[in-house]
């Protein structure tokens, strides 16, 4: 065998060079539609796949050789979305730390991201990988639950799917709030706590603050 043949069976061909740069740019153009998507349907929840593709800076055929439907897309964003709440929760979960604070910084953590995923609160795309996601999500505020009871934070009589359920719709409604612009994401996340701790009566020191 040569030097030159040596060098041939050695050296990378320009196919094998050209398909990183083929699965980059793909990975690329993913993320610019998903993003594009997001900040479209936040503005305009009734934005076209064409309105999409401009905004990402593709073409329509682009655009479908990743997401055939308005469907499928919706439904991407909805498990990235389910995915940045968890990756959120689980930063700030901790056991060593009273459950009451575990359930502000939850707010803190989560609320933020309403100003990318409102809009899928208006949409009826489902799938089994969110709903998972979502009902990991419910367990997780359950389990939190247990822990504000047994702290004395939630009465024990209040059934704890209740409680649940009102941390479902104030993390809801907090985004709304947020995106209607008369609330900043940080009075919302004291409003959030203060209405599930509190109720609604006038704040007395030592609770939720």
């Amino acid at each position: 065998m040569t030097a030159t043949s040596l060098v041939s069976l050695s050296a990378p061909s320009p196919q094998s060079e050209k398909a990183p740069r083929r699965n980059a740019r793909h990975r690329n153009n993913r993320v610019a539609i998903m993003e594009a998507a997001i900040s479209a349907l936040n503005a305009n929840a009734g934005a076209t796949m064409s309105e999409i593709a401009a905004r990402a800076g593709v073409g329509r055929a682009t655009l479908h050789r990743h997401f055939r439907t308005r469907n499928d897309l919706v439904l991407a964003i909805g498990a990235q979305c389910v995915e940045e709440m968890k990756a959120a929760v689980l930063a700030v979960d901790a056991v060593n730390v009273p459950p009451a604070e575990r359930l502000r910084a939850m707010f803190e953590a989560v609320i933020p991201l309403g100003d990318r995923y409102n809009f899928l609160g208006f949409e009826s795309a489902d799938d089994e990988v969110t709903r998972s996601g979502y009902q990991a999500q419910l367990r997780w505020a359950a389990a939190l639950v247990e822990d504000l009871k047994a702290a004395g934070d939630i009465a024990p009589d209040v059934p704890s799917r209740w409680v649940v359920g009102q941390i479902d719709q104030l993390v809801w409604s907090a985004w709304n709030a947020v995106a209607d612009g008369y609330l900043d994401v940080p009075e919302a996340s004291d409003l959030a706590l203060r209405t599930l701790m509190d109720g609604l009566q006038r704040p007395t020191a030592g609770r939720s603050k």
